[in-house]
C-alpha cells in the first residue's frame, strides 16, 4: 500500500490522466466497458513489459532494464512498475477514440460537437489500425523525453543496454508500442461486439448520457498528453540548467522533431471539425442512435429514429 501511495504522489501526472480516462471512457462507452478496458489494457501491457525486460525474451519492445534502486519506493509487479503498465490503458483508449474521431462524421451546433460513430465503424479494422498508429505517435514523443528522466521528475528509471537511433530509443520499442496498442484495441473491439450482441438480445442496449461538446474530448485529451511531454522537452531544451554537462542542442532537436510529427495530426483534427463534407446525414444519425440510444440528443437534434 505504501508503494502504491508513493507512485500516486510522485507520479501524479499518470494518475491525473488515468482519472481523465475513466471519466472520458465512462461518457463514451459506459462503466462496464471502461472497467474492462482498464483491466485488459494493464494486463496486456504488463505481459509485454515483463517479456521485454526478460533477457531470454526481449520482445515486443526490445530489451531494456528498469533501475530497481531508483524505483525502490514505487509499486513493482515482477520487476515492472505498476504506473508504467497502467498508463497503456489510457494511452490506448484515447488513441482509439481519436481514431474514431478521424473516421466519423461530426455533428455540430454552435460549439457543441458530437462524434457520430456507428458500432460497425467503431469496431472496424481501419479504426483498429489507425488507433494503434496514433498510440505509436504518442510514444515517439513520450519515450525520448522519458529516456532523459534523470533530468526531470520522472527519474532515471530505465535504460537501453544498446541505445537506439531515435534519440537513444530503439526502433523495436516503437514496433512494440504499435503491436501492444493493436492487441489492446482488438481485444476490446471484440468484447464490445460480444456485449452489444448480448444487449440486443436482452433488449437493453447501453444508453450513454448526452454531454455537450463530447466530440472534442478525444482530440483534446490526445493533444493534452502530447502537450505535457512537449512542455517537459521544451523546458529541458531551453530552461534546464544542470551542474553537469548537458546537450541542450540535442534536446531542442528532439522538441522540433516531436512538433513535426504531432502538428500535422492536430491540424488534420481541426480540419475534421470545419470541413462541410464531414457532417452526418439523417441516415447516419439514425444508425448511430440505433446503436447508442440517447433521448436527450434525439430531442436536441430533432432526429427521429
Amino acid at each position: 500500500m505504501a508503494e502504491l501511495f508513493y507512485s500516486i504522489t510522485h507520479r501524479p501526472y499518470v494518475f491525473i490522466f488515468l482519472i481523465a480516462f475513466l471519466a472520458f471512457s465512462w461518457m463514451e462507452q459506459g462503466k462496464l466497458r471502461t472497467g474492462i478496458w482498464l483491466v485488459t489494457g494493464y494486463l496486456v501491457a504488463f505481459v509485454a513489459e515483463w517479456c521485454s525486460v526478460n533477457p531470454a525474451i526481449r520482445m515486443p519492445f526490445g530489451y531494456y532494464v528498469y533501475h530497481e534502486d531508483v524505483l525502490a519506493n514505487d509499486l513493482l509487479i515482477a520487476g515492472v512498475p505498476f504506473f508504467d503498465s497502467l498508463s497503456f490503458a489510457f494511452l490506448s483508449y484515447v488513441s482509439f477514440s481519436f481514431a474514431q474521431f478521424f473516421m466519423s462524421p461530426i455533428w455540430r451546433r454552435g460549439l457543441d460537437f458530437q462524434r457520430v460513430t456507428m458500432r460497425a465503424l467503431r469496431n472496424s479494422p481501419a479504426t483498429l489500425l489507425l488507433g494503434a498508429a496514433l498510440m505509436t505517435i504518442i510514444d515517439i514523443v513520450v519515450d525520448p523525453v522519458a529516456h532523459l528522466g534523470k533530468h526531470w521528475f520522472l527519474g532515471d528509471i530505465y535504460h537501453y543496454p544498446s541505445p537506439g537511433y531515435h534519440f537513444g530509443v530503439t526502433l523495436a520499442n516503437y514496433v512494440g508500442w504499435f503491436v501492444v496498442g493493436w492487441v489492446i484495441i482488438f481485444i476490446n473491439q471484440r468484447i464490445d461486439a460480444f456485449l452489444a450482441n448480448r444487449e440486443t438480445a436482452t433488449g437493453k442496449p447501453v444508453q450513454l448520457k448526452y454531454v455537450p461538446a463530447k466530440g472534442l474530448f478525444a482530440p483534446l485529451f490526445w493533444g493534452g498528453i502530447v502537450a505535457f511531454n512537449l512542455g517537459v522537452t521544451a523546458w529541458l531544451g531551453w530552461s534546464y540548467a544542470p551542474a553537469e554537462p548537458f546537450n541542450h542542442e540535442e534536446v531542442r532537436k528532439l522538441f522540433l522533431c516531436s512538433i513535426f510529427v504531432t502538428a500535422p495530426v492536430m491540424l488534420l483534427a481541426a480540419a475534421q471539425l470545419v470541413k462541410p463534407s464531414n457532417r452526418p446525414s439523417h441516415e447516419d444519425l439514425s444508425a448511430w442512435l440505433g446503436d447508442y440510444p440517447c433521448p436527450t440528443f434525439t430531442e436536441k437534434s430533432g432526429n427521429r429514429v
